[in-house]
């Protein structure tokens, strides 16, 4: 009854004639609420992560030299040249750039890694970094419970935690009830994905790499990790290709490109921008995420962007018309 009532008050509601009737209908369901008989739709609770807060390193805290690098060693052949820029614990970079380019080797290339050919690469001898890969979910002991996972891995470094810290660990990032106790191979790609972030957030870093973190991630987890992100007291370093994170938390924005990384944000150039760049230079192209908007990211430009781009497909679609009408006559 319930449910008939309500389709037929949402339908009624673009009819004036109707619309006695469907406030009639809503006023039984009202009452039907008030005495119990209808359970009032439980909201889902917003996830929330949370990374552990850290102490402040004094900078410089990683710092490339003039750096170059190849897999073979021939510095004809590198991937990377001259590179010299600094990262510190205030950093939120998010590192863009094609397939190819380079962008995981990058990253490898500030954890250590792998080593440069040529130049140096200074790190904070206290320095403490922690980073997610796209396969970090796979190497998790699928046989193993989160719970078991977490005592077996950080009991010996903790010695006097017990097993309620471990399941407010793991609870930290959504993982819950029995998700907790299974084994880590029936949870959900998503799931195992939080194991590894609440994994990272008890090893403590300074230094967050995060290498295609949103993979397997719904939005509303997505939006979480954002959070968390802005909220950690340490660095952030992000690869991604997901507009949805990047918008939210990246203050810098680093393309990989001909064997540079070039800082966008020193040329003003924003995501949005960037992604406009990139469509105009490939098609087909999807320009934004499509569970985002433009008003819902307050970035009015790219509505008239894409306004502007409708209009000259329009018009370029009426010049193909008129063209094939002249060849029709001839």
């Amino acid at each position: 009854m319930p449910s008939l009532a309500l389709s037929f008050i949402a339908s009624a509601g673009t009819y004036a004639n109707l619309v006695k009737q469907a406030k009639s209908k809503q006023k039984i369901i009202d009452k039907m609420e008030a005495a119990g008989f209808i359970k009032q739709p439980m909201r889902p609770k917003d996830l929330h992560f949370n990374f552990e807060d850290v102490k402040k390193l004094p900078p410089p805290i990683i710092a490339f030299n003039d750096v170059a690098f190849s897999y073979d060693g021939n510095l004809d052949k590198a991937l990377y040249r001259d590179l010299s820029f600094g990262i510190d614990m205030d950093s939120r970079i998010a590192i863009v750039g094609q397939n190819g380019t380079g962008k995981s080797t990058l990253l490898n290339l500030i954890t250590g890694d792998l080593q440069p050919i040529r130049g140096s690469v200074q790190r904070h001898p206290s320095l403490k970094l922690a980073k997610y890969s796209q396969h970090s979910a796979d190497q998790l002991p699928y046989d193993s419970s989160p719970l078991e996972y977490f005592e077996s891995r950080f009991k010996p470094k903790m010695p006097e935690k017990d097993i309620q810290f471990w399941r407010s660990s793991i609870g930290r990032f959504g993982i819950s009830g029995s998700h907790q106790t299974s084994p880590i191979r029936q949870l959900s790609d998503g799931l195992r994905n939080r194991v590894v972030f609440a994994q990272l957030a008890l090893e403590r870093p300074d230094i967050l790499l995060l290498d295609e973190p949103t993979n397997h991630l719904d939005m509303s987890s997505i939006d979480a990790l954002a959070r968390a992100i802005k909220e950690f007291s340490g660095g952030v370093v992000i690869v991604s290709h997901d507009f949805r994170l990047i918008s939210q938390v990246a203050e810098q924005l680093w393309e990989v490109k001909d064997k540079k990384v070039v800082d966008l944000s020193k040329q003003d150039i924003t995501i949005v921008q960037y992604k406009v760049r990139l469509c105009s230079s490939r098609s087909p192209c999807t320009l934004l995420d499509p569970a985002l908007t433009a008003s819902s990211l307050s970035f009015p430009p790219v509505q008239q962007i894409l306004a502007k781009n409708s209009q000259a497909q329009i018009e370029k679609a009426k010049l193909v018309s008129k063209q094939s009408g002249k060849m029709a006559n001839v």
